[in-house]
Parts: structure tokens; C-alpha cells; sequence
């Protein structure tokens, strides 16, 4: 019976499922944001360059006397767009004779780093796009550390807005998190939570609401925002791809990672928020 060998024919499909697990497991480490605003990837088909997302007014009640006629009303519509217009990428070639002589696995090095700051990119992304979409800012540009007060005016401004806490996430800068941690109120159980530290990038709850600490935001900023107030779509989700780069020596490989997205804010100009903003995005320091 001949012997039997197995190559990259028999594991090459093994071998692919690992670096995509690898790619997503370091994307999922790096990029927090993406969980806390609406996802709506199933829409980002193939062929489609953007997303609408319908908005209606509401009805309004009249208190209908007996034997008068009640009047009709309708309801208007118009739609927030998402252009899936954010193509995602980066490439990296290693050199086939320092691939022979370093002591760590360059490429698998390389794929971690590139997945982790495709995963970052993502979360600064959702960033800017919150800061473009916030309906008002609390100390508007200037520099000041979060306050309680500004925590309470931001929830309120949040719930004026039909806004659900349950769906609401804070996220600040390192600077801010360390004002956060520092005031009386974050370290009461009763209004921060029986836990003080909670895992995967989460600090705690204050009011309820968790709070993220991202070094992606400027020393003084802050967001307060509900789910439904910012929302991404995945057409591709991050791939990676290789191919023999031989002017770079016998071995070397070029290689890359990409995906693309888009980005809305959502109920733009409604409950009184000016045009292209949000009433569910709210921020601290403009």
C-alpha cells in the first residue's frame, strides 16, 4: 500500500476556516462600537450601493365631539440613505529571505495586527459619524470634564426623544473615563451598578447605561447614544487573500485584508433635531 502525505491540497481548506476565524476573532477584539448601533448587513446585498431607511410622522388624536365629523390625517414619509461607501483596506508583502531568518511566524503576526486595525478603523468610523450626527452637544466646544449633571441632561434629552435606556451606550475618551470613575455618583451601587468593572472594553454603568472607554476619541469627548440612532452595514465582511510575490525572493508573499460598510445616522431631523442630525446621538465637547 502506498503511503499517503497530506499537503496543502488535503489542508487547504482547514487551513483558510483558521485564518478567517483568526481575522475575525482579532476584528472582534479590537473593534467594541460595532455592537452598540443598529446593524443592517442583511440589507447590504450584492449590487446595492446604498440602504434606505423609511421614516414616519406620527398621527395626531382629536378629542371627536358626538355627531361631529372626525377629520382625517395622514402620516408623511421620507428616508434616512446609507451609501456603502467605506472600503476597507490594507496590505502587507514580507520579504522571502526575512521570512526564512525571523524567529515568529511573520505572517500570522501580520494577519493579527492587520485584522486589529481593520477592527479599529471600523470603531473610528462610527466616531466621527456620531460626532457629525449628534443632535447637541453639552458645553458646546469647549474643554470641560463630564459632569453628573451632564449625564442627567444628556438621558433626558434621550428619552425626550422616545429613546429606549436599554439600547443607549456611553462611550469616552481614557481622560474622561478617569473623571468618570472619580465621581461619587459612578462609585454609588445604587446608581452605577452592583459591578465596578465589567469585561470586554466595558467600564461599568452609570444611570444603567454601560459605559465604553475608547482612546479613538479626543481627551474631552463623550457620547451618549441609543442603538437606533446610528446604523452600520457589512456588504463584505473583512477577508484576506494572498499571492506569491517574487520580486521579493522565492517564499515572499503579498497579502490583504479588506471589507466594506457604510454608515447612517438614523431618525435625522426628527423630535426637533435639525437636518442630518440625530435626537438619539448626544455629546460632550464639540
Amino acid at each position: 500500500m502506498a503511503n499517503a502525505y497530506m499537503g496543502n491540497t488535503e489542508l487547504g481548506t482547514t487551513k483558510a476556516v483558521l485564518i478567517s476565524n483568526m481575522v475575525q476573532k482579532e476584528l472582534a477584539f479590537a473593534a467594541m462600537l460595532r455592537g452598540t448601533i443598529t446593524d443592517v448587513s442583511k440589507y447590504a446585498v450584492k449590487g446595492a450601493k446604498q440602504i434606505s431607511f423609511p421614516k414616519l410622522t406620527s398621527f395626531s388624536v382629536a378629542n371627536r365631539a358626538e355627531g361631529v365629523l372626525g377629520e382625517t390625517t395622514a402620516v408623511t414619509a421620507s428616508v434616512d440613505t446609507m451609501s456603502l461607501d467605506y472600503n476597507a483596506y490594507v496590505s502587507w508583502a514580507i520579504d522571502g529571505f526575512t521570512a526564512k531568518q525571523i524567529t515568529i511566524d511573520g505572517q500570522v503576526e501580520s494577519i493579527k495586527r492587520a485584522a486589529a486595525a481593520m477592527g479599529r478603523y471600523v470603531d473610528e468610523q462610527i466616531i466621527v459619524k456620531l460626532a457629525a450626527v449628534a443632535a447637541s452637544f453639552q458645553n458646546v466646544g469647549a474643554d470641560v470634564n463630564v459632569t453628573y449633571a451632564n449625564l442627567l441632561d444628556m438621558r433626558k434629552k434621550i428619552l425626550q426623544a422616545d429613546g429606549n435606556l436599554a439600547d443607549c451606550s456611553i462611550i469616552a475618551s481614557p481622560a474622561q473615563e478617569a473623571v468618570l470613575m472619580s465621581l461619587a455618583e459612578f462609585k454609588d451601587a445604587s446608581a452605577y451598578g452592583a459591578n465596578a468593572i465589567v469585561p470586554n472594553g466595558v467600564s461599568g454603568k452609570i444611570l444603567g447605561i454601560p459605559v465604553y472607554v475608547h482612546n479613538g476619541l479626543a481627551d474631552k469627548q463623550l457620547f451618549m447614544f441609543e442603538k437606533s440612532g446610528l446604523a452600520c452595514g457589512f456588504q463584505k465582511e473583512a477577508e484576506y487573500g494572498t499571492q506569491p510575490f517574487i520580486e521579493l525572493g522565492v517564499g515572499a508573499e503579498k497579502s490583504a485584508i479588506d471589507q466594506y460598510f457604510g454608515l447612517v445616522g438614523l431618525q435625522l431631523a426628527l423630535k426637533g433635531a435639525a437636518a442630518g442630525k440625530s435626537p438619539l446621538v448626544i455629546g460632550l465637547n464639540d
